[in-house]
């Protein structure tokens, strides 16, 4: 029987999901994962007009996984296949430009304009390739790749573009080919990124062929249902503060990469502008190498091992 693994899932950092994904398993999507994606795809239709708006012809293969235009890779042991969003192309300008559409909040918007498609989402640059490839082959003329992304949180739309990579085509046609021929699923760098398994629709079918990890910790007990105003406030607060953390910490980098640009690349130590004095201090720092000396000295290292109690406090949607 030939396998069928989408461009959608070809970027995913775990061989074990897309080993379960080609191999007919049913997976398990959560309420919260449906509706992000549901949101995605009610807002693609309103991003094409605002793409129109802005001066782009664009041809919309409307419809998702219904869309018209599908491509299709043959590969040993099965196929790539998925739906391309748009090709856009600017009357004076850039052509032949094949896009595709992403919403995302506002802490991964950000770091994905300041960082660019190939190092923050090289998921969606691996889908990008996968549409490319087959519409080339079908002989359509593709000049630029590129992700158009809208801040949920804010309306804000970015574009980033980028060239086809040959390389990275054939790795992509390399790893579908290998998840293909698996009989089991694979245990080595499955999954490659620790984020995986919180977004996994597998999680269920996961210890079919593996082993769950052995803990030490208690069995963990049924929540207590609460309908205590204060104890549903101090869950939204801490959800709010942790994703205002995340952001904060993205700005922070953000503002020093162009303060470093600016201060201390070119010899200076401060710099005064707008009311304000930034100033670099510079001292070296000293550090135990607590695993290097574990691997010396593991004994040793016992020895001297104190237990603690490390509390720490997850919210998630029930």
């Amino acid at each position: 029987m030939s396998k069928i693994l989408s461009a959608s899932k070809c970027g995913f950092p775990c061989e074990r999901n897309l080993f379960y994904s080609v191999n007919g398993y049913e997976g398990n999507t959560s309420s919260h994962s449906q509706r992000i994606f549901d949101v995605g795809t009610a807002l693609e239709p309103v991003i094409v007009e605002w793409l129109r708006n802005d001066g782009w012809n664009v041809e919309y293969n409307q419809g998702s996984q219904n869309a018209e235009i599908e491509v299709s890779i043959e590969l040993n042991g099965g196929k790539l296949i998925g739906h391309p969003d748009c090709i856009i192309s600017r009357p004076e300008g850039l052509q032949n430009v094949l896009i595709d559409i992403k919403t995302m909040n506002e802490r991964s918007f950000t770091l994905w304009k300041k960082e660019g498609s190939l190092k923050s989402k090289p998921q969606y640059v691996k889908q990008l390739h996968v549409y490319a490839a087959g519409l080339i082959a079908q002989g359509r003329k593709i000049e630029k790749l590129g992700i158009v992304g809208v801040n949920k949180n804010n309306s804000e739309l970015h574009m980033d573009f980028f060239d086809f990579d040959t390389e990275l085509m054939k790795s992509i046609q390399d790893m579908t080919e290998r998840v293909f021929s698996l009989n089991d699923a694979p245990f080595e760098n499955s999954p490659s990124e620790s984020w995986c398994c919180s977004y996994c629709e597998f999680s269920q079918q996961c210890n079919l062929y593996g082993v769950p990890p052995v803990s030490n910790d208690k069995p963990e007990m049924p929540p207590v249902f609460t309908d205590s105003d204060i104890v549903i406030q101090a869950m939204h607060q801490l959800i709010d503060a942790r994703e205002k953390a995340k952001q904060a910490k993205v700005q922070e980098d953000e503002a020093k990469n162009i303060l470093d640009e600016h201060i201390r690349q070119k010899g200076l130590t401060s710099l005064e502008g707008g009311g304000y004095v930034c100033s670099i201090t510079e001292r070296k720092t000293q550090r135990f190498a607590s695993a290097e000396f574990k691997k010396v000295h593991p004994d040793l290292m016992n020895q001297f091992m104190k237990e603690s109690v490390l509390v720490t406090y997850t919210v998630k949607e029930a």
